[in-house]
C-alpha cells in the first residue's frame, strides 16, 4: 500500500497524532521543503535531520533523511 512506501518520519507523525507542520516547525523549515525531504526529493541538511530524529525520540535514525541513491551507492 502507500503507506508502506512513505517515509518513516511520517509513519512515526502518524502513529503519534503530529502533522508535517509540527514537524516542519521542529526542524526548522517550511512545510514544503520537508515534504520534499520526506519524499526523498530534496536531502535534509544534517541539523533538519538531528532535530527531527531527536523529536521522534530516536524512533526514526537520522540516516533515515538520507536520499536512497545515496544511501545505496
Amino acid at each position: 500500500s502507500a503507506m508502506n512506501d512513505s517515509h518513516p518520519m511520517l509513519r512515526w507523525a502518524e502513529e503519534n497524532g503530529k502533522t508535517v507542520r509540527e514537524l516542519a516547525e521542529v526542524a526548522g523549515c517550511s512545510d514544503s521543503h520537508l515534504r520534499n525531504i520526506l519524499a526523498g526529493r530534496r536531502e535534509a541538511k544534517l541539523s533538519v535531520a538531528k532535530r527531527l530524529s531527536e523529536f521522534s525520540g530516536g524512533a526514526v535514525p537520522m540516516d533515515a533523511f538520507v536520499r536512497t541513491e545515496e544511501a545505496r551507492a
